[in-house]
């Protein structure tokens, strides 16, 4: 069979869920393609692919690109079976009953994506299969059938990059992005983690990982096949504790990879034995989040169960080693004021951090954080009308206009403030109350240019490949902290 991928649009972190399912559905003998969306010609692929199936992955607010694309494709050809997985499918599996789609995939697919395939093609039923959410086999308010989380990543097979690069600018783009494990034990009340191991709860572990052999076996082949200047390993935690697979891996890695990588990390995890060891391994940078300035909000509202000192220590180690340090930080939380907001900015200057990023908060589905937003009254529950990224004027009620334009502009001249603190005062004093915002989105955005080349993913382009970079990062940047104003009209033209 021929199944035809769609995804809005590449930003510059390989889109590994799709090439997995790519890799396996190859195993089995079918035949795969990529259409994207932001270039304009799903219609055309469609009419030139011919595919069987045509299988989507979304997360809450870039959804609704992806149920206006499926009702293209059924346009088109009624006969095309639909798919769609991801965040979205997973928390709102009613979708199937709401819109003219064939199944969903909830939760992992590694398993079940296989077994639809063989069914569609041995034209035998789908609704006995664990994961997968039809009409038949849908009822409202009951739990859908899933199976345990998969234990051993080993045998999985390598992810099909070339069904992205081939059709991408990712191709040219020499930063590969990887994960050795799948989980996360913590229960951060903003991330969808904490839902995802409730709804395995009993079925399996939280935390998976590949083995030191496994990873190598694949990065070898991907510099093999591809120009690699640099790996983001894009797990949820990269290294839990201090362990024998630490120990190998900072071995084998620089001996038999030699690519420099980032890696992300939480600050109470981390010890100078085991920033040595990464460091050893050809770590370049690290991310570690902040999330809140002020203990009350990070610790009681946002459970991140960290204090001051344990962040300031973690983030001085890394100034210590010379690790550069990218933080995120969330702006605009249930509950809090502009006054919080600088609080947390003073906390990553104190943590001397190299980029950082301040998004506003926006309620992820099912979340902790989203159902207390919506029991406060600050927000409506209204999914739908969710910006696709989380850098767009607040959503939630509890903040006047004028509020939001000082979090907005706040938010921009964070990133400024983090790199050259002598300009907190000019900042947060006067700055941040004039109507500029055009100005400081520039300004963010030249500041972010800069130090992610230069500090967190150092890698060499060519001046052809700079001045492109610049431009198609600048336009992506600037449709994330643009106001996203969709009508039913406007979203059919997709």
């Amino acid at each position: 069979m021929k199944i035809l991928f769609v995804i809005k649009d590449v930003e510059y972190i390989d889109p590994m869920g799709i090439m997995l399912l790519s890799a396996l559905a190859r195993e089995k003998g079918h035949a795969t393609a990529l259409s994207v969306m932001a270039n304009g010609k799903l219609k055309e692929d469609v009419l030139r692919e011919k595919p069987d199936i045509v299988a989507f992955s979304a997360k809450t607010g870039e959804h609704k690109y992806y149920l206006a694309a499926n009702n293209l494709v059924k346009k088109l050809d009624k006969g095309i079976f639909t798919v769609m997985g991801g965040p979205h499918a997973t928390f709102f599996p009613d979708i199937i009953v709401k819109y003219d789609i064939d199944a969903l995939c909830i939760g992992e697919g590694d398993d079940a994506w296989p077994e639809l395939l063989t069914a569609l093609k041995d034209k035998t039923p789908l609704d006995a299969i664990p994961n997968i959410v039809t009409r038949k086999n849908f009822t409202n308010g009951k739990m859908p059938v899933i199976r345990e989380r998969r234990r051993s990543l080993d045998d999985l097979p390598f992810l099909d990059r070339e069904l992205v690069y081939s059709a991408t600018r990712l191709c040219r783009f020499p930063m590969r992005s990887f994960m050795v494990s799948r989980g996360c034990p913590y229960k951060c009340t903003y991330c969808f983690n904490h839902k995802y191991n409730m709804l395995y709860k009993g079925k399996g572990p939280l935390h998976s990982r590949m083995s030191v052999g496994r990873v190598i076996a694949e990065l070898k082949d991907l510099k093999s096949r591809y120009e690699t200047q640099f790996i983001k390993f894009y797990d949820d935690i990269f290294v839990l504790k201090d362990d024998e697979w630490l120990d190998e891996f900072s071995e084998r890695y620089p001996l038999e990879i030699g690519v420099p990588f980032h890696c992300l990390m939480r600050a109470n995890l981390l010890t100078e034995p085991i920033l040595l060891k990464l460091k050893k391994a050809g770590l370049a940078s690290m991310s570690m989040s902040i999330e809140s300035g002020n203990d009350r909000i990070r610790n009681e509202v946002l459970k991140r169960n960290m204090t001051k000192e344990t962040m300031t220590e973690a983030f001085d180690l890394c100034h210590k080693h010379g690790v550069p340090t990218f933080s995120n930080t969330i702006f605009a939380i249930p509950g809090t004021s502009l006054k919080e907001d600088i609080e947390s900015l003073d906390l990553n200057i104190r943590c001397r951090v190299t980029f950082g990023e301040f998004p506003l908060f926006f309620p992820y589905p099912k979340t902790e954080l989203a159902e207390y937003a919506i029991s406060r009254g600050d927000f409506n529950g209204d999914f739908d009308a969710l910006h696709m990224s989380y850098q767009a004027n607040s959503p939630l009620t509890c903040f006047t206009d004028e509020e939001k334009k000082l979090q907005r502009n706040l938010s921009l001249l964070a990133t400024v403030c983090v790199w050259k603190p002598s300009l907190r005062n000019l900042v947060i004093n006067g700055l941040i109350r004039l109507p500029l915002g055009g100005l400081y989105f520039l300004l963010y955005y030249f500041v972010k240019a800069y130090l992610v080349k230069t500090r967190i993913y150092p890698m060499k382009f060519s001046f052809l490949n700079t001045l492109r970079g610049i431009y198609e990062s600048f336009v992506l940047e600037k449709f994330k902290h643009t106001e996203e104003m969709f009508t039913k009209d406007e979203l059919r033209k997709v």
